[in-house]
Parts: C-alpha cells; sequence; structure tokens
C-alpha cells in the first residue's frame, strides 16, 4: 500500500526523462531532430558534434535515477546526486545549442518544447525528493 503513494509522487521523474529522450527525436529549431544533426556534424568533424545527443544521454541518466527511486526508497539522496549530473549535461546542451539558435526561438519546433518541458518534470520531481526528504527528517 505505501508503494504505491510513492510511485504516483515519483512517476514525475520517468515520465519527464520519457519526454526529454523523445525530444531528442523531435526538430528544434531546423528541419533535422538532434540525432540528424548529430550524424551531419560529426561526418565533417565538427568539434560540438557531440552536445547534440547531450538530451539523450541526460534522459537516460535520469530514467535511472527515477527508477532507482521508485524500486528502493532508501536510495533518494543518491539518486538525488544523479538527477544533478543528468540535468547537468542538459544544463551545457541549453546554454550552448539555445544560445547559438536565441534569434530563432520563435521558430522552435516540438522538440524544443519537449526538451523544456521534460527538464522541467525532472526538476519538479527533484524538488519533490528534496521535500519528502526534509519531511522525514522533521517527523523523527
Amino acid at each position: 500500500m505505501e508503494l504505491k503513494k510513492y510511485i504516483n509522487a515519483y512517476i514525475i521523474g520517468v515520465i519527464g526523462s520519457i519526454i526529454l529522450i523523445v525530444s531528442e527525436f523531435f526538430s528544434w529549431f531546423s528541419d533535422y531532430n538532434l540525432i540528424e544533426i548529430y550524424f551531419i556534424t560529426s561526418s565533417v568533424n565538427i568539434e560540438d558534434s557531440f552536445l547534440f545527443i547531450f538530451p539523450l544521454l541526460s534522459g537516460i541518466i535520469c530514467l535511472i535515477a527515477s527508477i532507482l527511486v521508485i524500486y528502493k526508497i532508501e536510495l533518494k539522496v543518491k539518486s538525488v546526486i544523479i538527477f544533478f549530473v543528468g540535468l547537468g549535461f542538459l544544463i551545457i546542451f541549453f546554454v550552448d545549442y539555445i544560445t547559438q539558435d536565441i534569434e530563432y526561438i520563435s521558430n522552435a519546433g516540438i522538440g524544443f518544447y519537449l526538451g523544456v518541458v521534460g527538464f522541467l518534470l525532472i526538476l519538479f520531481n527533484i524538488i519533490n525528493i528534496l521535500i519528502t526528504i526534509e519531511n522525514r527528517t522533521e517527523g523523527n
């Protein structure tokens, strides 16, 4: 019965991670999705080509952290650290990619919005985990 309560709250992290992974396969600011841009830029040896797979890596890392929280509730603090590592990759990508294409923000595709929504859901999940850790320590 108690597991059901945790799954309802922590499923937000899983949903956010999946949305972030899916955003990799939709267009952001051009007609190409990020995985296509990665293959194009890596074939011509552009040095920043690896940045285009950061949302995918971030989504996978955050999905692992979300599953870890759902699987074993005692690992909340360690999973928050894993979430921060995953979001670090995403923030690096946002700072680098969005600042290059800031003039095209009005023409953003669905991938951009999915990426932002996934980021916000993961951030909300981290806040939720930290609040529940705070509430449990106050109760003792």
